[in-house]
């Protein structure tokens, strides 16, 4: 299967809905929400939640929750509840969290990586045990639960899909093991400007590849992990002198080079056509099926029109 998706930084609280049904009418495969505190004034969960009550069809999904912004029981229950109000429509993303900003913005302490995806390694066990057992309890380093019940109704191998982002050798690792959806990104150098620079073609392919291998060694059959990309930046435009200028104002923004920008796949900013393309080849030399669109809103029915439509009648 060949899915693209939607991704929204932030629904307006009276239009949401009416944004949420627009997108499944035109066939994206999947609605995702982020979790930034800078981005919304609304929470995502009822955000999510309110999407999943409006729609039938269409997928919907944190992208991603950060493990240190709500305790691991509280997500584990909001997702299991969000999977039973769509009928088992909800993708849960969750990270390490990597936006320094959100933390300052909510006091929250900034703990160096490993410590931030220990603590994700630790959220994964109770989560996924408490969408299985009847009762789950846990001692770790991090956490601690005791006798905490069931979440939700959930019927066995009906779960939620679990999305994780991984760049870094131990992300990767992490999502070999839990991962129903694993998004290859760089790992976060500090900054978009650099970020964008690391997201080459062979970058994708060898973490792919890595997960797919850790996938084996644990007994996993890699075939059933799916490959995620998001594409950040991304525009239809109208002729090469548009794109060029949206393109200068990137190297501008980022202080990167032309050919850092691009050569990297977090970019595709041209003609629907171009973008098209671009993505049926990274389907085609990476096996990535699923692809995240930042799109502005005026051009969500052109996106779906003329890229989407064409990419899922093809594949």
């Amino acid at each position: 299967m060949f899915f693209l998706s939607f991704q929204k930084k932030a629904f307006q609280l009276r239009s949401g809905c009416k944004v949420a049904q627009q997108i499944e009418q035109l066939g994206y495969s999947s609605i995702l929400q982020q979790d930034h505190f800078d981005l919304t004034a609304y929470d995502p969960i009822a955000i999510l939640a309110s999407a999943a009550s409006v729609t039938k069809t269409v997928k919907i999904g944190s992208f991603v929750f950060s493990v240190d912004y709500r305790h691991p029981v509280i997500l584990a229950k909001a997702a299991a509840t969000i999977h039973l109000l769509s009928k088992g429509r909800f993708e849960f993303g969750i990270g390490a969290g990597y936006q320094s900003s959100d933390y300052d913005m909510a006091g929250i302490p900034f703990d160096p990586a490993k410590k931030r995806v220990e603590r994700l390694e630790e959220a994964l066990f109770i989560i996924k045990s408490m969408w299985t057992e009847e009762n789950t309890s846990y001692t770790g380093k991090h956490y601690r639960v005791k006798e905490i019940e069931k979440a939700g109704e959930l019927q066995d191998g009906n779960y939620p899909k679990i999305m994780l982002g991984a760049g870094g050798k131990k992300m990767l690792r992490l999502a070999s093991e839990y991962a129903d959806i694993v998004g290859i990104i760089p790992r976060w150098p500090g900054s978009w400007g650099k970020a964008i620079q690391l997201h080459t073609l062979d970058r994708i392919k060898s973490k792919i590849h890595r997960v797919k291998s850790i996938a084996e060694d644990l007994g996993r059959n890699p075939d059933n992990i799916e490959f995620q990309m998001f594409i950040p930046f991304n525009e239809i435009t109208k002729d090469s002198e548009q794109r060029l200028t949206r393109i200068e104002g990137i190297i501008k923004h980022f202080e990167a080079s032309s050919e850092s920008i691009e050569n990297s796949e977090y970019v595709m900013i041209g003609s629907s056509n171009y973008i098209r393309e671009r993505i049926s080849k990274l389907y085609k030399e990476t096996g990535a099926n699923y692809f995240v669109l930042n799109i502005r809103n005026d051009q969500n029915e052109e996106y779906a029109r003329s890229i989407i439509k064409p990419l899922t009648k093809r594949n």
